[in-house]
């Protein structure tokens, strides 16, 4: 099917209204292999093509997309997704899953390959799914890591069933470490200190009310402002180094500083800096503001 856009690729595919009523013949024979453009006082602004191409444009937007386009799209995703076929059969997978899964999530390979030796749990979960159309997520332990778990949510599809996989231990970790970085946070306000998040640019993305507090400042006022605008001018240069030193050398910085209160007055404060990390890359700062 041809790909349908809002800038025709070529003059060949366009056409005026009085042109196109006296070659109807030529122009209809072209649009059955590729969308004609009519021009309206040179522009744009008709569509004559195929049943076909109509037909797909039609459809409703639920219905999956076939062939060469729902193999673009699957190259696209990098989250894990694994297409069925009614016996169970591989018909499909996206990038995120070939590379977790390789040659397992081969077209035509059979479903045993998505977890670990033995386990049918999947299998009779799909068989539940395709019997009464609902969705189901269940857990099992991975063909490759067999200490963690797989969380499949399992959907009834037209064409079989299509699964949508995450690496279950790896959201727990997650989670556990969202929940240790909360806590350091309070145990910190609660020794009286201060914290924020500054992203690479050098702006606030997240400041606890503890920095709200000691500074006057409302936390909106403090989200998106710049670090270095906290303290006083004096010593901005050397927060910037200090900034820029955790990031080029990811590692722990710290610093006296003049803290501007309210704008005027300034108390004298310790600023410590870390970097914050990401699958490895350095996605922004962690700052703790104490009195000195």
């Amino acid at each position: 099917m041809a790909k349908h856009s809002s800038q025709p690729a070529g003059v060949e595919q366009q056409v005026t209204a009085s042109d196109l009523v006296r070659h109807f013949g030529i122009w209809q024979d072209r649009a059955s292999r590729a969308p004609v453009y009519i021009l309206h006082r040179g522009r744009p602004r008709l569509v004559l093509t195929s049943l076909d191409v109509m037909d797909a444009l039609c459809a409703p937007h639920a219905q999956p997309p076939t062939g060469s386009h729902l193999k673009t799209l699957l190259e696209a995703m990098s989250d894990m997704i694994v297409l069925l076929a009614p016996d169970q059969a591989i018909t499909g997978a996206s990038r995120g899953a070939r590379a977790y899964f390789g040659d397992s999530v081969d077209i035509g390979a059979p479903l045993e390959g998505l977890c670990a030796s033995g386990d049918e749990t999947l299998q009779t979960a799909i068989l539940r799914v395709s019997g009464s159309g609902l969705a189901e997520t269940i857990e099992c332990h991975s063909p490759r890591f067999p200490e963690r778990l797989l969380a499949y949510q399992i959907s009834n599809g037209p064409s079989g069933c299509v699964l949508q996989i995450q690496d279950a231990t790896a959201l727990e970790e997650l989670q556990h470490w969202r929940d240790r970085h909360e806590a350091i946070f309070r145990a910190v306000e609660a020794a009286g200190g201060a914290a924020a998040i500054v992203n690479l640019r050098g702006r606030i993305d997240y400041a606890s009310p503890q920095l709200s507090a000691l500074t006057g400042a409302s936390v909106e006022a403090l989200t998106t402002a710049r670090l270095v605008s906290l303290v006083n001018v004096t010593d901005r240069s050397n927060l910037g180094d200090a900034f820029e030193g955790t990031i080029d050398r990811r590692a722990p910085q710290s610093i006296e500083a003049g803290l501007l209160i309210g704008g005027a007055d300034l108390q004298r404060v310790r600023i410590g800096l870390a970097p914050l990390l990401s699958s490895g890359h350095v996605v922004g700062v962690t700052v703790i503001i104490n009195a000195a």
